[in-house]
């Protein structure tokens, strides 16, 4: 028997919705059931095409899981059936998700007291769930809200965002930049790199020595360097009476600083 203008206008109907809806959302199967039952509403279609649609958008895993619904569905309810078996499947419980949700601390307070409102459906008292959200906050945060007056869920929300974002900045750019070594950190770098210098000195003089002289020029430059940094390369320790600081050795009479010991100070030829 032929289907009627009517019938057929439905599975047309029927087609064209199901192009549009997307597959199983196996990560979050309430929020998709919720989004294909809002399409599927206006249709005004059957329990057994509804239950046709979403078994067209499992994935394998998901359709191995309700195998014995699909080979042996109930004799009514066959979408509400199929739609408690994923639910239970894929949803995880509440305790899991508020723990998951505790954990992702990159988002906003405002969001993180959004997630925890859809999870309460309601069950639970403001004057609760502020207690259970500030709990889970930040001590920075917890701290300003306290200070505050206001016992308004959504104006603490906002306050706490705008806590966070500053927060979050400084943090950000306090490690973007170096942090600066104490006095006594840099004297003794600057130590070191003295000591270091030295050796690099002597072992230039001991090259020099050991191979022939080539040039002329060369070996007055090599000289010049030599006797610049001939009195400080003799001085092995601080304690030498001559002995110049870091900054000094460098940069003589444009040094803008002096660490002690130094003899710069006292030096006949400054």
């Amino acid at each position: 028997m032929a289907k009627s203008k009517v019938e057929s206008s439905v599975d047309l109907a029927a087609i064209v919705l199901t192009s549009k809806i997307p597959e199983f959302w196996v990560d979050s199967p309430h929020a998709w059931f919720y989004r294909i039952e809002a399409m599927l509403a206006p249709q005004k279609l059957s329990d057994d095409s509804r239950f046709d649609i979403v078994v067209s958008k499992l994935t394998k895993e998901a359709i191995q899981q309700v195998t014995d619904l699909l080979m042996d569905p109930p004799d009514g309810k066959k979408f509400e059936s199929l739609k408690t078996r994923l639910l239970a499947i894929y949803e995880e419980s509440k305790n899991r998700q508020l723990q998951k949700l505790i954990s992702e601390m990159d988002q906003k307070p405002s969001q993180l007291l959004r997630r925890m409102r859809e999870l309460a459906k309601e069950k639970i008292p403001d004057n609760t769930l502020r207690m259970l959200w500030q709990g889970h906050l930040p001590s920075p945060l917890r701290a300003v809200l306290a200070a505050t007056e206001s016992k308004d869920l959504d104006s603490l929300a906002v306050l706490a965002d705008n806590v966070f974002e500053t927060t979050r900045a400084t943090h950000v750019s306090e490690v973007s930049q170096q942090q600066p070594s104490t006095s006594k950190e840099t004297d003794l770098i600057m130590a070191e790199i003295a000591k270091l210098t030295m050796k690099v000195e002597q072992l230039e003089r001991s090259n020099a020595r050991s191979r022939p002289q080539q040039r002329n020029w060369n070996h007055s430059r090599s000289a010049s360097r030599t006797g610049s940094r001939a009195r400080f390369a003799s001085r092995r320790t601080p304690e030498s009476p001559d002995w110049l600081c870091f900054y000094h050795y460098w940069f003589r009479t444009k040094a803008k600083r002096c660490n002690e010991p130094c003899s710069w100070k006292s030096s006949p030829e400054n």
